[in-house]
């Protein structure tokens, strides 16, 4: 069987695109079963290696250290595993100013209503809020290519982590 081509208004497609164009030279990432088709992509990327964590805590430090070498670094990760980072974040990403990129598969909305997964999706919001990380929604409206550039840009241009929020349609290959 052969694989399908993704055509032009594939969001995971626009997501790995944009991450090239951009200069992306890492992506860190704790797999999700969302998150496994374009991290596979993005491992066969010549111009971006993949980082694969076994926690969060431990892909925010590789994060970190990869953007300290110089690199512009990705992060891909559910958002159980976001909610997890918050000492991290503030102790390191967000004292030292990291500019990272994170992209969150938003499990336990609405559109992904498993039991399990609820409650955290309930939690996500407000505990961004708290920890004061800027983060959106991604627009299902509108193409998600300009939308990671805009929050890859936020991150660089205030020195701080980034987090857009992404359905399953955005990052399911």
């Amino acid at each position: 069987m052969q694989a399908r081509k993704p055509s032009a208004s594939h969001r995971p497609s626009q997501i790995l695109d944009t991450l090239k164009r951009l200069g992306f030279g890492v992506a860190v990432a704790v797999p999700d079963s969302w998150l496994g088709e374009i991290l596979v992509r993005i491992e066969r990327e010549k111009s971006m290696q993949l980082v694969r964590a076994t926690h969060e805590e431990e892909a925010l430090a590789i994060a970190c250290g990869a953007r300290l070498g110089g690199v512009r670094t990705a992060m891909f990760v559910q958002n159980a595993g976001l909610l997890s980072m918050g000492s991290g974040m503030v102790t390191l990403a967000q004292r030292y100013q990291f500019p990272l990129l994170i992209l969150v598969s938003y499990r336990g909305t609405p559109e992904d209503p498993v039991f399990y997964h609820v409650a955290k999706g309930r939690a996500t919001e407000p505990v961004l809020r708290g920890l004061g990380v800027a983060f959106a929604c991604a627009d299902r409206s509108r193409p998600i290519g300009p939308q990671v550039e805009t929050a890859a840009t936020f991150a660089e241009e205030a020195s701080s982590p980034f987090a857009l929020l992404l359905s399953q349609e955005d990052v399911r290959w």
